[in-house]
């Protein structure tokens, strides 16, 4: 799922799990969909996370933002430390 150059209808699927996965009360790895959403980053993935940071869920906040800061640093691995450096806001410590 997570290759990149997927035709477009995969692309559109991918993208559609990635909001999903975002806006949905966290389950058992959750976090994978990191990759996910790094094999198909457009502007569509990055408006759509930007709705759902802006949404009233606390956990799509939080779980869109987390997305969004780690599309843009593609260097940093999406391990528990990362996460839970990032929710404690100590991320910029890690660029």
């Amino acid at each position: 799922m997570a290759r990149t150059h997927q035709d477009e209808a995969v692309k559109a699927t991918l993208t559609d799990l990635v909001e999903t996965v975002v806006r949905r009360a966290y389950r058992c790895k959750d976090r994978e969909y990191v990759r996910v959403a790094r094999a198909v980053d457009s502007a569509d993935v990055r408006d759509r996370l930007d709705r759902a940071v802006d949404s009233d869920s606390p956990w799509a906040r939080c779980q869109a933002g987390y997305v969004l800061w780690l599309l843009d640093h593609p260097e940093l691995p999406n391990t528990r430390r990362v996460w839970r450096a990032w929710v404690a806001g100590r991320a910029a410590a890690l660029i």
